[in-house]
C-alpha cells in the first residue's frame, strides 16, 4: 500500500458516526456538524482507488487526531502480534517501514495471553444416568508412539452411572467397529443389560453406515 505510515479509515464506521459522504474521482469529503475531512487521490496510485487526507479544516475528534500516529503497539497489531525480534527484523529489511520506538521491557499482551491459555473447564453437569449402561461414553485416542505389539490407538468405554471404564488397544481405526460390537456383546452376556444411550465426539470412526 502506498504510504506505509498512513492508517486506514473505515467508511462504514464513519457512516455509523453520522458523517455525510460526498465526492467523485477528484476526492472524497466527510462532513459532520463542525467537522470536515477531505481525501484526495494518492499520487502513487495510478488507478485512483486509494485516497488520503490532504487537508483537515477542523479537527475536534481524537479518532482523527490519531490517524497519522504509528507506534510499536500499532505495528504489533498489524503484523499479527509477532515477537519484538520479528518486528526489528522487519524494520531492517522492509522498505518504508516507519521508525518506531521498541520498548525495553516485554509487556504481556492480553490477546496473546488469552490465546495461549487452555480452554476453560466445562461446567459441571448434575444430570447422571439412573442405572448402569443407560449412558456410555466412548472415544478413540492415538498413542504418540506405536507400542511393541504394534498398537497405535486405544478406544475407551465409560459408564456414566458406575464410573467404570473399559479400554481396548487397537492397531488401526478400522478395528473400531469390531471392538464396539464385542463390547456390546460383553455387556449383554456378562451383565445381562443393553446400552440405551451412546455418547461420542462424532468422529469419522463413529459416523459410518456400518457403525450405525
Amino acid at each position: 500500500m502506498p504510504g506505509a505510515t498512513a492508517r486506514l479509515i473505515s467508511m462504514g464506521k464513519m457512516l455509523q458516526r453520522n458523517y455525510r459522504v460526498t465526492g467523485d474521482k477528484r476526492g472524497i469529503s466527510l462532513t459532520h456538524k463542525a467537522k470536515c475531512l477531505w481525501f484526495g487521490p494518492h499520487p502513487e496510485d495510478d488507478h485512483n482507488i486509494i485516497f488520503g487526507i490532504r487537508s483537515i479544516l477542523i479537527i475536534r475528534s481524537n479518532y482523527i487526531a490519531s490517524v497519522s500516529k504509528v507506534d510499536y503497539d500499532i505495528m504489533y497489531q498489524r503484523f499479527g502480534h509477532p515477537s519484538k525480534e520479528v518486528l526489528q527484523c522487519a524494520q531492517k529489511h522492509m522498505q518504508c517501514f516507519p521508525e518506531i520506538h521498541f520498548p525495553t521491557e516485554d509487556c504481556v499482551c492480553p490477546g496473546c495471553a488469552l490465546g495461549k491459555m487452555p480452554n476453560r473447564a466445562f461446567p459441571e453437569n448434575k444430570r447422571h444416568a439412573s442405572m448402569p449402561f443407560k449412558l456410555v461414553h466412548s472415544d478413540l485416542k492415538s498413542f504418540p508412539v506405536t507400542s511393541y505389539q504394534k498398537f497405535k490407538y486405544v478406544i475407551t468405554f465409560y459408564d456414566n452411572f458406575t464410573s467404570h471404564a473399559w479400554t481396548m488397544p487397537l492397531r488401526s481405526k478400522a478395528a473400531v467397529i469390531t471392538t464396539a460390537k464385542d463390547f456390546l456383546e460383553m455387556v449383554c452376556v456378562q451383565h445381562n443389560a443393553h446400552i440405551i444411550g451412546w455418547m461420542s465426539d462424532a468422529g469419522r470412526e463413529y459416523k459410518s453406515d456400518l457403525f450405525d
